[in-house]
Parts: structure tokens; sequence; C-alpha cells
């Protein structure tokens, strides 16, 4: 699935060093902000602020899990498959997103394709 990202959050997010980070250890699987600290040698706030960005930006998803306990956490992992950046001298910055889908979401989006929504 591809969308129109505004050039300046992208590279603003792809700029930052912890947010590149957290793109990276999460693509290699969900994880979980205490996961993700200690990973990526960060503070948990530094975490949380830019996983609330990217998730922000639809570049990581967040998946809640429950434990037997009843305890509840959270895991991250990045969608964000393709960023493809092109410099046309008429329009400027042309930015495409490409973000992986999964099948609930492929459906819907089909599903809308097809009633015209």
């Amino acid at each position: 699935m591809s969308s129109d990202h505004a050039a300046t959050e992208v590279f603003s997010v792809l700029d930052d060093e912890y947010s590149r980070a957290i793109l990276e250890a999460t693509r290699r699987g969900p994880k979980s902000g205490k996961e993700l600290s200690e990973e990526c040698e960060m503070s948990r706030a530094t975490v949380s602020r830019r996983v609330n960005d990217l998730l922000d930006r639809g570049f990581i998803v967040e998946r809640t899990h429950v434990d037997p306990e009843g305890h509840h956490y959270s895991e991250y992992e990045a969608v964000l498959d393709r960023v493809d950046v092109t410099l046309d001298a008429n329009t400027g910055f042309d930015v495409r997103v490409e973000v992986e889908e999964d099948a609930a979401d492929r459906f819907a989006r089909i599903w809308k394709e097809m009633r015209n929504d």
C-alpha cells in the first residue's frame, strides 16, 4: 500500500537517529518499549516519544498483548517498507511511502474500493 506523506515529516523522522534505530530494531521483529530501550540504548522516555512519532506517521504498528495474569503490554513492529523520493523541477519533492498491509487491512481496503467509499 502506498500513501503520500509530506516530505518534511518523512525527512524529519528519518533524520532522527533514535527513530531510525527503533525502525531497524522493530523491522527485525516485534519489540516492547523496554526491549527497545535496552537494544537501542536509549531512555524509556526517548523510546516513548519516538514510538509515538512513528505510530502517528504509520511507520510502525502497536499490538497489545495480555499475559495470563491479566497484565497487558504493547509491542511495536515496523511496517515501513520503502521510501521513494523524487525531485521534480516543477513540483519539488515527491515522497512516496510504502507500508506493508496485513490480510485484514488489505481486505478492508479492497472492500472499500469495491464499494467506492
